[in-house]
Formats: structure tokens, C-alpha cells, sequence
């Protein structure tokens, strides 16, 4: 699996989990995952997505800063999972 597979995979799932278009983020790689002008999810989303996350990459990602770190942009979470995923049958 490569870093735009793994890109394309998370904007998928926020799309299908939380309902929000990537084609309505101005730039949907590096956007801010919280900030209001990127994709602005909160903290219940985020529930959301982590779910979605490690079903889709067989991984668990836990609460601890090392992960939380991660969770800036698309780019940041995709180069994270890229290090961590298992690859998972569709």
C-alpha cells in the first residue's frame, strides 16, 4: 500500500463516516483536520474516524500523544498509517 492509496482510503472513510465531500476542501491533503477552514471535525468525528481507521488498516490506534500527533491532515495520518497499517482484505 502506498502514502496516495492510503490518502485516497482516509478520505473515503471521512466522506462515508462523516459525511463530508473532499471535493469541498480547498486542499484536501493538508488541509487541518479540525480547523473550521479545513475539514472541522470535532471530537466525536474523530471517534467516528478512528473506527473506521483501524478497521480499514488493521491497526488500533490508541489515545496517546505519539498517535494524537498524527492527526493533523490527511498527509500526517496517511505517512503515519503508511508505517503501521497491515494490509486488511476489502
Amino acid at each position: 500500500m502506498d502514502l496516495d492509496t492510503i490518502k485516497t482510503k482516509i478520505k473515503e472513510i471521512i466522506q462515508d463516516r462523516l459525511e463530508i465531500d473532499p471535493a469541498d476542501i480547498a486542499d484536501p491533503d493538508t488541509a487541518d483536520l479540525f480547523a473550521e477552514d479545513g475539514w472541522g471535525i470535532d471530537s466525536v468525528d474523530v471517534l467516528d474516524l478512528v473506527l473506521g481507521l483501524e478497521k480499514a488498516f488493521g491497526v488500533r490506534l490508541n489515545q496517546d500523544e505519539e498517535v494524537k500527533r498524527h492527526f493533523k491532515s490527511i498527509e500526517t495520518l496517511a505517512a503515519y498509517l503508511l508505517t503501521v497499517a497491515k494490509p486488511v482484505a476489502a
